[in-house]
């Protein structure tokens, strides 16, 4: 799984480079970003939701967050 490392960018600059990386993500595989912005899990949620991003995130006493994001496969249904 790859990692990219955003630590000491601030907002909005972490969730526009993820953006920039999951734009050529191959669906189901999972991609880690870091950040130590406070702002970035309400970023980075808004983000995923509005996107199709499945997102996992997790965070540290030491005020990192690591954030796991996946594209969710989507299926047409034919009426």
């Amino acid at each position: 799984m790859e990692e990219y490392d955003f630590t000491g960018l601030k907002c909005p600059l972490p969730v526009l480079k993820a953006k920039r990386v999951l734009k050529n993500l191959a669906k189901g595989k999972k991609v880690i970003f870091i950040s130590d912005d406070p702002a970035s899990p309400i970023d980075f949620t808004h983000f995923s939701e509005n996107e199709g991003y499945e997102i996992s995130i997790k965070s540290t006493t030491k005020g990192m967050y690591y954030f796991t994001m996946y594209k969710v496969e989507t299926y047409k249904v034919e009426t």
